[in-house]
């Protein structure tokens, strides 16, 4: 039989590394995560003109990559000939079919999960998952799936 004072003195010391563990990420983006920025070539990285700005978006082939003056770029999505624009300080991505949301620093904040998800306005963003993109000519249209709202850490508030 084991002593009260034992099992509290070890409840205790789990829940010291337990919670040491927990806050030892302090990356929204663990260093294995399959969802990080890459980089360019520092050749590559001379040719552009930030003009005075730490972020820039621009095309390589058919997509738009955004690109920190530290040669950091992340794929971001394509609407209307242009990059997504940041909007509450995130712009999304598309990684496997999935979207998620990453900020200016380019590290991502959501990770792409969502089938479909709208801009963050005002802290929020509608998200859908099961939905199903359906083209309809040059247009497309998303069908079917679960609709919600998701705040900036990603939990469901509607």
């Amino acid at each position: 039989m084991l002593k009260k004072g034992f099992i509290m003195k070890y409840t205790l010391f789990l829940t010291l590394i337990f919670s040491l563990i927990a806050c030892s990420n302090t990356s929204p983006t663990p260093k294995n995560s399959p969802f990080k920025a890459s980089t360019v070539s520092k050749e590559f990285l001379e040719t552009l003109d930030f003009k005075g700005k730490e972020l820039i978006a621009i095309p390589i082939g058919k997509d738009f990559y955004y690109i920190h003056k530290s040669g950091k770029k992340m794929l971001t999505l394509t609407y209307d000939n242009g990059p997504d624009e940041f909007q509450d300080g995130l712009a999304r991505t598309k990684v496997n079919g999935k979207i998620g949301f990453f900020n200016k620093n380019l590290e991502i904040v959501l990770p792409p999960v969502y089938d479909f998800a709208f801009p963050f306005h005002k802290g929020k963003a509608e998200i859908c998952t099961g939905c199903k993109e359906k083209s309809d000519g040059e247009n497309s249209m998303l069908d079917g799936g679960r609709w919600q709202k998701i705040d900036r850490n990603g939990l469901v508030i509607e």
